[in-house]
């Protein structure tokens, strides 16, 4: 009989303990997400960005291969009229 009051008594410890442990996760969990929701705003911003100068990045860099193929071609018409001339 006494070691099943004892138990009773271990258990009832065991449940104060437990329901601050869930009460201090909760306030964990809460302040966690706080600050994920503006990290997730801003990483968002970094990338949008990032994406924008990655895309002025490529239209320069097709702008600079039209400018070479054109130049390229232009180069050949005359290399072509030398050698007929």
């Amino acid at each position: 009989m006494n070691n099943e009051f004892l138990k009773g008594i271990k258990a009832r410890e065991r449940v104060v303990v437990l329901k601050t442990v869930i009460h201090l996760d909760s306030q964990q969990i809460s302040l966690y997400k706080d600050s994920i929701v503006p990290s997730y705003q801003q990483m968002i911003e970094v990338s949008k960005k990032e994406v924008y100068d990655l895309n002025r990045t490529i239209d320069r860099k097709d702008a600079e291969m039209k400018l070479y193929k054109y130049g390229f071609v232009g180069m050949s018409i005359l290399a072509i009229l030398g050698f007929i001339l």
